[in-house]
């Protein structure tokens, strides 16, 4: 059995208000997720920093430590070359000796000026490492705030969203795949979620555009599903919608409350 345009049209206004309630209700929310994301993103990005300072220092560390080894090293060489001066058997031998122990303190000189270097570089890494550390603590202490505020605006929420959610599966099973395609390719490209607009005063709901007197006609007629030129929203009459004739019913009113208040002036 056919699906007439006008239940087509029905089914598509159906989907959307409830679409148009769940944003309200997910609006309550607020830019929380986003500040959730954030410092989730953060954290991560902080522990990787830690992670990667603390390999620094145990590089700065390790480097330190070979030093001192290697000081220790050329003091036992120097001891050794101390016990070979006992048992020199000439001069050539003497200078020789000599020689090597310049170099071997030399060479303690050196490792001890660069253990000094590595030792102020030490106390930079460990600093930064600290106030690292500092922030990573923050942005989770910031972070389990943030999710317990959001936790209990979704559990506030979470039985009228659950309802809506169980009600927009039903309204979206009653569209066929290309129309549903449709709807939600539009509704993701428009920034307030509007894939299906209401024509009031003469203009698109979503755009605001004036509607040609013969397209508005075709959109009266049901004759087929029709798009606005100017944004290309999916376009429903006051007949699907009512919203015109609650707009007529409300302006009347207000008309008529202002003649009552001229007359009374009067």
């Amino acid at each position: 059995m056919e699906i007439s345009i006008q239940k087509k049209l029905t089914d598509l206004w159906n989907l959307q208000k409830i679409d148009t309630h769940l944003d309200k209700l997910r609006s309550l929310l607020g830019e929380l997720p986003m500040e959730v994301a954030d410092l989730e993103d953060s954290i991560v990005g902080l522990e990787t920093r830690v992670k990667h300072i603390e390999e620094e220092i145990a590089g700065v560390d390790g480097e330190i430590s070979d030093k001192r080894n290697s000081i220790k090293d050329f003091n036992r060489n120097i001891e050794k070359y101390d016990e070979q001066l006992n048992n020199i058997k000439n001069s050539r031998e003497f200078e020789a000796i000599e020689k090597e122990k310049e170099i071997a303190g030399l060479e303690i000189l050196q490792a001890e000026k660069k253990i000094r270097e590595l030792g102020k570089l030490l106390d930079i890494k460990k600093e930064l490492l600290d106030k690292t550390s500092e922030d990573l603590e923050n942005r989770r202490k910031d972070l389990e705030f943030k999710q317990s505020e959001l936790a209990e605006i979704e559990k506030e929420n979470e039985e009228e969203i659950q309802k809506h959610n169980a009600d927009r599966e039903k309204a979206e099973s009653s569209l066929d795949d290309r129309l549903k395609r449709a709807y939600n390719r539009i509704r993701e490209n428009m920034r307030n979620g509007i894939a299906v607009a209401p024509i009031l005063r003469g203009s698109c709901g979503g755009c605001f555009s004036k509607i040609p007197p013969q397209r508005h006609s075709d959109i009266r007629a049901h004759i087929r599903i029709i798009d606005c030129e100017h944004c290309g929203r999916l376009l429903v009459d006051q007949s699907i919608t009512g919203l015109e004739a609650v707009s007529e019913v409300k302006e009347e009113k207000t008309t008529r409350r202002k003649i009552r208040l001229t007359t009374k002036a009067e």
